[in-house]
């Protein structure tokens, strides 16, 4: 008699379960289909654990099937956002001159560098004193002038003295592609699009009257014009 109960009690459900289904809207059975084999899954996995026809491991495996489904499912849906979001990723900009190898990280708003020759070769600009900043400047104007340009906008950006400095453009020295890509802070394969709006951004960021000057803007210019 209580199987002939359990029988009756599950053709009921399962003409119930077949009523809404075909009820729901077709855009509406995809999702209740997968929930009802979940609660399904679960439900069985339980059965079998309390009669000790199945290890409780066994049982959450089981549970991890249909949500690995919906996990997968979902990540497959955000995808396209992730991909619009990592358009606006802002990367390191890095300007590199004979001397000098400046990084300007947005993300932390901090711009610094590292000394490629002389006295101070090895050391960041951070890790300088003002007399040793001085120093390092007073010898960049005489043999190295983009690099003293570059100097003076990290010295302004940091409120550590530095001035805008009068030059000409056709004097700096010219791009390499790579240089170009890491001004832009862009990866090789960047889309031109891609080329487009890291320049915008960075013309944006680095104006004279946001902490950068009209050197950097220049270097940035350069490189759009080496990638386009």
């Amino acid at each position: 008699m209580p199987r002939i109960l359990l029988l009756i009690a599950i053709i009921f459900s399962v003409w119930y379960w077949w009523k809404i289904v075909k009820s729901l809207p077709s855009e509406k059975r995809r999702p209740f289909l997968w929930k009802t084999a979940f609660w399904s899954v679960l439900g069985f996995s339980v059965l079998l654990v309390a009669s000790g026809r199945m290890h409780w491991l066994g049982a959450g495996l089981a549970v991890l099937v249909p949500l690995a489904k919906g996990a997968l499912t979902l990540g497959l849906r955000a995808l396209p956002f992730v991909q619009i979001l990592s358009r606006f990723k802002t990367s390191p900009s890095q300007f590199r001159t004979k001397s000098l190898l400046v990084q300007v990280n947005f993300s932390t708003r901090e711009m610094d560098g590292e000394i490629l020759q002389g006295e101070f070769t090895g050391k960041r600009l951070s890790e300088l004193s003002p007399e040793q900043l001085q120093i390092l400047a007073e010898s960049l104007k005489e043999s190295d002038r983009e690099s003293y340009l570059l100097l003076q906008t990290y010295l302004m950006r940091n409120n550590r003295g530095g001035s805008q400095q009068s030059y000409q453009a056709n004097n700096l020295s010219e791009l390499s592609e790579k240089e170009a890509y890491e001004i832009l802070g862009l990866q090789p394969n960047a889309s031109k699009e891609d080329i487009v709006k890291a320049h915008k951004r960075l013309i944006q960021r680095l104006h004279p009257d946001r902490g950068g000057s009209d050197y950097l803007a220049a270097k940035i210019n350069a490189a759009k014009d080496k990638l386009s």
